[in-house]
């Protein structure tokens, strides 16, 4: 009877075994399949990895040659003949170079390609492109002083064997250049639409032209959206009857941006992409464009929204974040930010003009391009899709010269080049247009020897001029005229002065009518406005620098309520101001007291080796960014229209608008900024 039992038992024992061991079976195929995928991927990653490095070592030499072939050009083209002739044969040789690598390129893109196709595997491999602060590079400039790319450069290369799952960019995209700024961002953007830009953060001075602006912009270029998740309105919106950019009116609190996109990749992976605007905007832009609008913490609201995201089933989440590096205010810099926020695996930064290679903090990378479209940064991004972490980035950094090498000179793209060249002839017959009637002669880059020095120089470089105290003044009237509206601080003579370098001021004024090209001529840069609060003994250090720049470009020329006396030290050798001469609005300067310093961008970067200004290396707050405002030429128009009105009033509120234009008459012009060039007798 137990026999039989047992036996009846059987089959059953038998078949309660039948499921684990099909179970089994699966997992056992399952695994050989995964193991099989995996080898797949591994034996295709080497040789992606192979013809990569192949590429990268290869346009690494040739930039190298690249290099010393322009060094060559600026050493021995002595004549413009020799200059043309030796740029045909470093032309000629960067055109070899090109099919070379082009050739070398074509099958790194066509291994990645093979490689992203294999997607039942355990890594997977983003290739992605960024940049940041492009602040109106529209074309290819190797000149001596500039060496960017363009965003014409860029779509060049990026239109031949540049396969890319993302391009992004982390801001300040549509101002900073006379071309780009002459139709207010509208035909960079809209090239940045077609290089295919999957989004761009709004940077601070995606304000300059206003919100309104912005959402027109926006609606040219809908698939390449503006993000902030840190931008609300306020009550003042609401107040004031504001619209967004759907034409419904502003609601407290809501988002005045959209905050993110979710781009699901040809590989299967799905990434979550945010933006953060820097809250320094406020004043970094020019201050009345933001007044209906609140800058929200950059940690809480990038982890909210990092959740949000995770929620909603990405892989990963980039922050497109327009803070900036080395800030004096460290809560809003991107490495606080990096440290602090929750959920973000990648940040791709902006706003401090900073090179920052790919870094890890805490749980999160961190990189930055620099500015200008001087690098193209190359992330390739590999990726855990069982962890969603990344494990490993591969950064390639492309310069201006591997973009020449790549054949980013040459315009090939018909529909970016008929852009471009549609605002350059439109940009023509804006320059052409009369701005002002001008009374004076203004005299700054006529030559002028020193025969106490023995030494030569533009005027500018040497003494104070009428248009070096025109263009101070201008500097001055323009910021006091945006600020003081905005936080209704008291800026007067005694505590706001204004400087540039000689340097800077490009061409003489003289009398008659004055077209926007004549003032294109004075000043070329495309420079912004820009100004530092700081203590009256890191102004006395300011001064002194300025005066030892004598017969270079770096010479101060400053506005009306600066005096000062300058004496050649034959003991250093060196041109140093009297100190006790110094005065603002006839008053010494206090070394405890604020100052508001007004000059220009290139200044507050230590351009002119006015290191003391170049605030975001200055780590003890004694040089505070306090605003960054609008395109100089701009602003020495209206300043030229102002001055120069039949019906002239003075600005109320600002003393630098308080005079006529014959103040600067040479004749009547005071002299603030006397220069002895004699050692004085002891």
């Amino acid at each position: 009877m137990k026999k039989r039992l047992f036996l009846n038992l059987m089959p059953v024992a038998a078949l309660s075994m039948l499921p684990t061991i099909a179970i089994s079976c699966i997992n056992t195929k399952q695994k050989d399949k995964d193991t099989q995928s995996n080898t797949q991927f591994e034996v295709q990653l080497a040789e992606y990895e192979k013809h990569y490095k192949l590429f990268n070592d290869t346009i690494s030499k040739y930039k190298k040659e690249l290099e010393e072939k322009y060094k060559n050009i600026q050493k021995r083209g002595n004549t413009k003949e020799q200059t043309k002739q030796l740029t045909a044969k470093k032309d000629a040789w960067v055109k070899e170079k090109t099919i070379e690598l082009q050739a070398l390129r074509k099958n790194v893109d066509d291994n990645y390609l093979k490689l992203r196709n294999l997607k039942d595997h355990k890594t997977r491999l983003v290739k992605l492109i960024h940049t940041n602060d492009e602040h109106g590079r529209l074309v290819f400039d190797n000149g001596k002083y500039n060496k960017y790319s363009g965003m014409q450069g860029h779509a060049e290369i990026l239109g031949l064997n540049f396969t890319r799952d993302l391009l992004l960019s982390a801001g300040d995209l549509i101002q900073g250049q006379p071309l780009s700024d002459s139709d207010k961002g509208v035909t960079i953007s809209e090239i940045a639409a077609l290089m295919n830009y999957n989004a761009v953060a709004v940077g601070n001075h995606e304000f300059d032209y206003g919100l309104m602006h912005l959402f027109e912009i926006q609606k040219k270029t809908p698939n390449m959206p503006f993000l902030s998740a840190n931008i609300v309105w306020n009550q003042k919106a609401v107040t004031d009857k504001v619209k967004d950019i759907d034409g419904k009116d502003a609601v407290a609190d809501e988002l005045v941006f959209k905050p993110y996109i979710i781009k699901e990749l040809a590989s299967g992976i799905k990434v979550g992409i945010m933006g953060i605007t820097t809250p320094d905007t406020a004043w970094t832009s020019s201050p009345k464009n933001s007044v209906h609008v609140t800058f929200k913490d950059p940690v809480q609201e990038g982890t909210k929204y990092a959740k949000e995201l995770r929620d909603k089933g990405v892989n990963i989440v980039i922050a497109l974040t327009h803070l900036g590096v080395d800030r004096q205010n460290k809560e809003w810099d991107s490495r606080t930010f990096a440290n602090n926020v929750e959920g973000v695996d990648l940040v791709l930064d902006g706003h401090s003009h900073t090179l920052v290679k790919a870094e890890k903090i805490n749980n999160t990378i961190l990189t930055q391009a620099d500015s200008y479209t001087k690098y193209l940064s190359e992330l390739d991004i590999y990726i855990d899709t069982e962890t969603n972490k990344i494990t490993k980035v591969n950064q390639q950094l492309r310069t201006m010269e591997e973009t020449e090498l790549l054949g980013g000179a040459v315009n090939n793209n018909k529909i970016i080049d008929e852009k471009i060249t549609k605002l350059k002839a439109e940009f023509e017959k804006i320059n052409g247009v009369k701005v002002f009637d001008n009374p004076i002669d203004f005299i700054h880059t006529t030559s002028h020897k020193v025969e106490e020095a023995n030494k030569s120089s533009a005027l500018g470089r040497q003494k104070q001029t009428n248009l070096g105290m025109f263009v101070a003044d201008a500097l001055g009237w323009s910021f006091i005229s945006d600020k003081s509206t905005a936080d209704g601080q008291k800026y007067n003579l005694d505590n706001t002065i204004a400087f540039v370098g000689g340097g800077s001021i490009r061409e003489n004024l003289v009398k008659g009518p004055i077209t926007r090209g004549n003032m294109f001529a004075v000043s070329p840069y495309g420079n912004r406005i820009a100004a530092v609060e700081l203590k009256g003994d890191k102004l006395i250090e300011v001064v002194a620098h300025g005066a030892k720049k004598i017969f270079s470009g770096g010479f101060a020329q400053w506005s009306k309520n600066v005096k000062l006396d300058i004496n050649f030290d034959p003991t250093d050798k060196i041109y140093k101001p009297v100190e006790e001469s110094i005065k603002i609005n006839d008053k010494a300067i206090d070394r405890n007291a604020t100052y508001y310093l007004v000059t220009d961008d290139y200044i507050l970067v230590g351009g002119d080796e006015y290191n003391m200004l170049n605030y975001a290396k200055i780590t003890d707050g004694s040089v505070k960014l306090i605003f960054e405002g609008s395109d100089m030429l701009q602003e020495l128009i209206k300043y030229g229209q102002h001055i120069t009105k039949t019906d002239f009033k003075a600005t109320e509120n600002n003393p630098f608008g308080d005079a006529q234009i014959d103040f600067y008459n040479q004749e009547k012009l005071p002299k603030n900024v006397v220069v002895n060039h004699k050692a004085p007798a002891l």
